[in-house]
């Protein structure tokens, strides 16, 4: 709370209608809880903690408890447009050596006000195998493809890569996706498809002073399986891009919090 209501609502507004609705509730007490428990409808699933864990963990839980042929992971604060499953299932039928699928999306703030209209895939091409998409995000100092609301899975293979990563807490996105990607290609859609919310106070802003040690700790250590391979010019583009975006997300969450 107190966005978990707009979340929601967003997947009951999907225009692909076979869809099972899972919530993980982490143990809240916000009022999460007793919200929820006045939902009444036979495709929503609640489970109920009694024991907080960690964001990586608790998205673990909800990916296993997943039984569909395809997984979208959904934070409370963020949104889905109505076309992105049914979207983004359609990349998937077409493309059966993709594993992935990803929309771009808006950037919207606290207050639910648009920061910025479109956001992420930047120099991705339509279909990208995965050593590809990992090596663009490296150069761009960044995660091109963008958060979990964003993303389509196909559940055997988001499944064969659980747990969802959790050594370095700022990457636990692109990481678990660079292990998805190991089994296949990521597709693009370049339609903004859904809403990433970024607030002084979620769990993106308390990582923020880790940032650019994590995303580079991960780079090495991908590079070092072999996966993904960089030149030298490459690398040295990479920091410089990952120090330069770095500084940008911090004086944009001090921003926030000014006008909070």
């Amino acid at each position: 709370m107190p966005y978990l209501e707009l979340a929601i609502e967003s997947v009951f507004a999907q225009s692909y209608e076979n869809l099972e609705i899972i919530v993980v509730d982490n143990a809240s007490v916000d009022g999460t809880t007793q919200w929820l428990k006045t939902r009444n409808n036979p495709k929503l699933k609640v489970i109920y903690r009694t024991e907080l864990q960690a964001a990586p963990q608790n998205w673990t839980q909800a990916i296993g408890l997943a039984t569909g042929t395809y997984i979208k992971l959904l934070c409370a604060d963020d949104l889905l447009d109505p076309e992105i499953v049914s979207s983004q299932v359609q990349l998937l039928e077409r493309n059966p050596n993709a594993v992935m699928a990803a929309s771009r999306r808006r950037i919207i703030d606290s207050q639910g006000r648009v920061l910025k209209q479109r956001h992420g895939l930047n120099g991705l091409n339509e279909s990208e195998c995965g050593p590809d998409a990992l090596r663009k995000c490296f150069i761009a100092g960044t995660n091109l493809i963008g958060e979990a609301a964003a993303v389509l899975f196909r559940s055997e293979n988001i499944k064969v890569a659980m747990p969802w990563h959790s050594r370095w807490p700022y990457v636990t996105d692109i990481a678990t996706y660079a292990r998805v990607l190991r089994s296949g290609d990521l597709m693009i859609e370049r339609e903004v498809q859904a809403s990433f919310r970024i607030a002084s106070t979620s769990w993106s802003a308390s990582l923020l002073g880790e940032q650019e040690s994590q995303f580079f700790q991960w780079e090495k250590y991908e590079i070092a399986t072999g996966f993904v391979s960089l030149s030298t010019i490459e690398k040295a583009v990479s920091r410089v891009n990952l120090k330069l975006r770095t500084l940008a997300r911090k004086l944009f969450f001090m921003r926030e919090a000014r006008r909070k």
